[in-house]
């Protein structure tokens, strides 16, 4: 398993719950995702899951799966769906776990800032060009005399 930082989109909800430790926590700027050997996104990591070491952690996703277990007992119609879901947190809490590291923490911000920066530029473009079409209809209102635009025919 590896978890990988992706930047928040805006469609993505104010909170999260950690796929680690099934706690609700407000979800920054950059996420850290939960992948599988399989490149399946398991769910979202917090940030205090994301200091666990790899046994902790591991054991964490265990226990998730446990629960998911025992909900599945209480709740027949969803037995199917909670079964296949625990399956998979098992299997992957056998996995080695692969932290992002600082670089990529840093990397993600710097990307993140370059493409707001980006956004912000084009913007700024779109606002400067406005101003110019609305400076050159306020100029044509103020325009010379018509007989100087005027073309004399033979």
């Amino acid at each position: 398993m590896k978890i990988y930082l992706e930047q928040k989109l805006s469609s993505c909800p104010d909170q999260m719950t950690c796929i680690v430790c099934h706690d609700l926590f407000w979800t920054p700027n950059i996420r850290a995702l939960l992948y599988d050997s399989h490149n399946l996104i398991q769910g979202d990591v917090c940030r205090s899951c994301l200091k666990l070491k790899s046994t902790h952690f591991k054991q964490k996703l265990r226990n998730q799966a446990n629960r998911l277990i025992q909900e599945s007992i209480l709740l027949p119609q969803r037995f199917d769906a909670l079964q296949d879901r625990a399956f998979e947190l098992l299997e992957t809490s056998e996995e080695q776990v692969s932290y992002p590291t600082v670089f990529h923490w840093v990397f993600k911000q710097l990307a993140i800032f370059a493409q707001e920066s980006q956004a912000l530029e084009a913007a700024r473009l779109r606002t400067a060009a406005c101003r110019c079409e609305v400076k050159e209809a306020s100029l044509g209102q103020n325009s010379p005399p018509s007989h100087l635009y005027s073309i004399d025919e033979d």
